[in-house]
């Protein structure tokens, strides 16, 4: 390894001031630095120059750099490192100038901090997860996941993950010049170390394994030595969760997550993405996360019940009079003409983006009330008078749901050959105990008829509530072409945000 001076680089940089060593592994070296034409803090990465004079060697060890720039240039990510510049420095070894994280590594923050609680980890690896999606839409796979290479950053109120190292990722299947470097054996899937093809399957499990580590701060797999490590990584045996997650929705998504074998392994980050997001409205909604009291790590039960409202939505049957917004949301699932999927694996991919949709709902303080076909309803309730803000509550959280579903069906365009479709449809009624029956069913059937008229992509709203709407967010009368109407309807415009 490289000789590393205090606080000098080990060879000369032109451009950059070196501030001090970051940190050093086999493969090199890295130096927090200030970029001297803008004054930006950056993190210079420079391999360990050869000991021997092999030219081969030291190939190897300047194209390793070229390979993790050049996917890292392509990367343009919220939680991924991103690349700044890249140059030569003396002696002709190649340095990467990188975006300066000022935060600690996952390994250490967990060190210092011990284990994380359990909303805490949902919100980081979720991060992660958003992570591996994006990678692997790109067909790129990571290839040394493990937690030396997350940095995490507190903002006081929410942690942030960002992504290092792309040395190992492989991009279309393609190791190249990597193809004898192996990963870290403790986070390395059965696959890979035996040589096998990694697919996104092997970042999955390097992903689940590091969940857990955060639940615990020690890692999954524990050995006296590499050998010991690797034995029990090849071991089919399955992987112990802690027993704060045991009967929970989110020990089965792990244990998929971290099956030995790949076929039966999870593989697709924005399913897994989805199935971990209703985990976490599961979490919120039975309160687990509050009270000073209780387990630093909250057990997650599979409870549904809706935690207190912060926006004033009252409980049924608590008032005689009840303002309801019914929300119908409709969410079709095509497969292209190049899908190869079977017809059970597209019967459960609908289920979890409608399971999706309710956890993003229920979030929003609605609750589901059933599903008609394709429409799923949910009802949002308050005893104020109309014309308020829950109303442009709902109103938001529909153009919100169908913008996000958009970009959900185009990751999966893209990496299962499937599209989904969404449109949303809104109708506000005043409720009157007793006797309210027959209005709340017309009001429902409002909902249901106006939801099969809308286009994908739309949410539409009834004249009633447009008229409570009226000033507060912007509407335009909204034409069918599939049926004559009596009675005009509005669709909502999405504002850009600030």
């Amino acid at each position: 390894m490289t000789p590393v001076p205090a606080h000098g680089f080990p060879v000369g940089v032109p451009g950059y001031q070196s501030l001090g060593l970051l940190g050093q592994g086999t493969s090199g070296q890295v130096f927090k630095a200030r970029q001297r034409s803008t004054g930006q803090f950056v993190a210079i990465k420079i391999p360990n120059a050869p000991t021997s004079g092999d030219p081969a060697t030291r190939r190897r060890v300047q194209q390793r750099l070229h390979h993790e720039t050049r996917l890292l240039a392509m990367l343009q990510h919220a939680h991924v490192v991103r690349l700044i510049d890249k140059g030569l420095a003396s002696g002709g070894l190649v340095f990467a100038a990188l975006e300066y994280v000022p935060g600690e590594t996952l390994r250490n923050f967990l060190q210092n901090n011990g284990g994380l609680p359990l909303l805490d980890t949902l919100t980081l690896m979720a991060q992660l997860l958003d992570v591996l999606a994006f990678l692997h839409m790109n067909q790129i796979v990571h290839r040394d996941l493990k937690p030396e290479n997350v940095m995490v950053v507190s903002s006081e109120t929410v942690l942030h993950a960002k992504v290092l190292d792309f040395g190992l990722a492989t991009y279309r299947g393609e190791p190249s010049v990597l193809a004898d470097a192996a990963g870290t054996p403790a986070y390395c899937a059965p696959e890979q170390l035996r040589g096998q093809q990694c697919l996104p399957a092997t970042d999955i499990y390097a992903w689940a394994l590091m969940f857990v580590e955060c639940l615990t701060a020690k890692p999954c797999i524990q050995g006296a030595n590499v050998d010991e490590i690797l034995q029990n990584q090849l071991d089919p045996s399955a992987i112990a969760l802690p027993y704060e997650l045991l009967g929970s929705p989110l020990a089965a998504l792990l244990k998929k997550s971290l099956h030995k074998d790949v076929h039966q392994r999870a593989g697709d980050a924005v399913q897994l993405h989805g199935e971990l997001m209703h985990c976490l409205a599961l979490l919120r909604n039975a309160g687990a996360d509050r009270g000073s009291s209780g387990p630093r790590r909250p057990r997650l039960t599979p409870s549904r019940q809706v935690t207190a409202d912060p926006i004033g939505i009252a409980p049924r049957g608590d008032l005689s009079t009840t303002f309801r917004t019914i929300l119908c949301l409709t969410l079709r699932l095509y497969p292209t003409d190049e899908a190869l999927m079977a017809l059970s694996d597209l019967k459960e991919m609908r289920e979890q983006q409608m399971d999706w949709c309710t956890s993003a709902v229920r979030d929003g303080h609605g609750h589901g009330v059933g599903i008609l076909g394709d429409c799923l309803l949910f009802h949002f309730e308050h005893n104020t008078k109309p014309g308020t803000s829950h109303l442009e509550h709902v109103a938001k959280l529909a153009l919100k749901l169908c913008a996000r579903m958009d970009r959900r069906s185009r990751i999966l365009e893209v990496q299962r050959g499937v599209r989904l479709e969404v449109s949303g449809a809104l109708h506000m009624v005043t409720l009157t105990a007793p006797g309210s029956v027959s209005i709340a069913n017309h009001a429902t059937n409002v909902a249901l008829h106006l939801s099969g008229l809308t286009a994908p992509g739309n949410v539409v709203i009834s004249s009633e509530t447009q008229a409570q709407l009226a000033g507060r967010m912007p509407t335009v009368l909204y034409t069918s072409a599939r049926h004559a109407q009596t009675k005009p309807f509005y669709r909502l415009v999405a504002q850009p945000s600030p």
